[in-house]
């Protein structure tokens, strides 16, 4: 598996990836735009799903720094997350849902919130 496309650890693969999109949206999300985010989530779907929620509140939501970075970063995130739960063929979920991690990554930096590097 290449480094820059999935963890290893105990968060490794695909689902890692959506258990990582998970927790980094939990830091800031249910405080700057009131979703909630659940304590798990089971794969590319449900990641797909919380995205698009997130994605929806930050359109109408006025938002510090950068909105408008950040709202182009969560509908990139968005499609990326739906992209990889359609696992239709010649699709790399893995690499789809690095993007969207990658993505979500931008936003919070964009809205000035600080985004520990994890090597």
């Amino acid at each position: 598996m290449s480094a820059g496309i999935a963890p290893d650890g105990p968060h490794a693969g695909l689902v890692g990836l959506c258990e990582d999109i998970r927790g980094a949206l939990e830091g800031w999300v249910p405080g700057m735009l009131g979703v909630h985010v659940p304590r798990s989530v089971s794969g590319p779907t449900e990641v797909a799903r919380l995205v698009g929620t997130v994605a929806d509140a930050a359109e109408i939501t006025v938002l510090p720094g950068d909105g408008a970075t950040a709202r182009a970063e969560l509908q990139a995130a968005a499609a990326g997350s739906f992209t990889a739960a359609a696992g239709r063929a010649g699709t790399d979920a893995r690499a789809e849902l690095a993007a969207v991690r990658a993505g979500c990554r931008r936003a919070a930096v964009a809205l000035g919130l600080r985004v520990p590097v994890v090597f």
